[in-house]
């Protein structure tokens, strides 16, 4: 009989070999695939906005299998007029984005922060290029399972869920997370947003601002990103944390839903 690998293999479909890891409901973690993306998009609206004095293009995917857009163009428009422009300078497209099932089975997340996006449309030649924020639509009506055996990382995004209104219980020995609407938002809007635009400040610090005064924009950002993942999620964190603080004792957040 011919030498068969899979038949050798008895790690396959296992977490040895990576089966069901990376695949709970958290603000992804940068990655070298997750530096740049190509899509294709097929939007429901697509809009131009001024906040503070600057143009931002939104772009709304149509939604589909039972997923939903948890905040308005509105929502994150009015987020973003509480920023500093400083830092989300050159951060002009986000993007409200219904992934493929498969996407959401395999690379769930409440948001992806992209520092150069090709974005395509559905029957037109139109092309937008330029750093990106996605927002993904959830489907609320879905639970999340999450291991009682979790490093201090995924404990303190568990928290995190907690205190955005998601609810947690105990089942045997796992999490199960259900959320809604409401929490999903809170999630999107008051945290995953301010993380991803913390990811920008972090690029801007250190490959935009001193690539204009004359450093190598090349060996910038192959530094930047041969810093550990634990170090870029911290900042990202640590930035969501204080801005969210501020907005909060200023009475700004938490608002209702904002309609267009």
């Amino acid at each position: 009989m011919p030498f068969n690998p899979v038949r050798r293999n008895r790690n396959i479909g296992t977490p040895k070999q990576g089966h069901g890891q990376n695949n709970r409901m958290v603000i992804p973690q940068l990655s070298t695939s997750a530096r740049w993306c190509t899509a294709q998009l097929n939007p429901g609206q697509k809009l131009r906005k001024n906040v503070n004095g600057k143009d931002v293009t939104f772009i709304v995917e149509k939604t589909s299998g039972g997923c939903v857009h948890a905040c308005t163009v509105e929502d994150v428009v009015f987020i973003l007029s509480q920023v500093p422009l400083a830092d989300w300078a050159g951060l002009e497209t986000f993007v409200f984005r219904q992934s493929t099932r498969k996407t959401r089975i395999l690379r769930p997340a409440w948001g992806r922060m992209f520092y150069h996006a090709h974005l395509g449309f559905r029957g037109t030649p139109i092309v937008i290029a330029g750093p990106t924020v996605f927002l993904e639509a959830t489907d609320v009506g879905e639970t999340t399972e999450w291991s009682t055996a979790l490093d201090p990382e995924d404990s303190a995004e568990l928290n995190r869920l907690r205190l955005d209104g998601h609810y947690v219980r105990r089942v045997g020995s796992k999490h199960v997370v259900a959320s809604s609407s409401v929490s999903v938002r809170a999630t999107q809007l008051y945290r995953t947003l301010l993380h991803e635009i913390g990811h920008w400040v972090d690029w801007l610090e250190k490959v935009e601002n001193p690539s204009t005064r004359g450093e190598d924009y090349s060996t910038l950002a192959a530094l930047y990103f041969a810093r550990p993942k634990s170090e870029l999620e911290a900042f990202a964190h640590r930035y969501a944390d204080n801005l969210r603080e501020t907005l909060e004792k200023k009475g700004v957040i938490p608002f209702s839903r904002i309609e267009g």
